[in-house]
């Protein structure tokens, strides 16, 4: 299965993806920057911290190999889900709706 980020992430926080594409398009720039910088360092590798995991570049003259080292907490998530069948996302929503609710009746008496 095929996922698109950028339009879930629009629909989840209502920010349009014209600027959701500007942000990752930014992204992009900064990671080119750090591996001109590493390289004028003389460094072959290049790790990038994206909050939900480090992805790890490594430059060599004939090829570039990337490796994806996921945070604790999307490691988590992803053996919650897999394994356990307990979907944080899902699990969020049910939270934030009982919430909601709640709140309701309490205005209502």
């Amino acid at each position: 299965m095929v996922f698109n980020i950028k339009e879930d992430l629009s629909k989840l926080t209502t920010i349009d993806i014209l600027y959701l594409n500007r942000i990752f398009n930014k992204i992009v720039w900064c990671i080119s920057d750090y591996i001109e910088m590493a390289i004028d360092k003389g460094e072959d590798q290049v790790e990038v911290d994206l909050g939900f995991g480090v992805i790890i570049i490594n430059i060599n003259e004939d090829n570039i190999k990337y490796r994806f080292k996921p945070s604790k907490e999307l490691e988590e998530s992803v053996i919650n889900t897999a394994i356990d069948g307990k979907n944080n996302f899902t699990l969020t929503l049910e939270k934030t709706l009982v919430q909601k609710i709640t709140n309701i009746y309490k205005d209502f008496l």
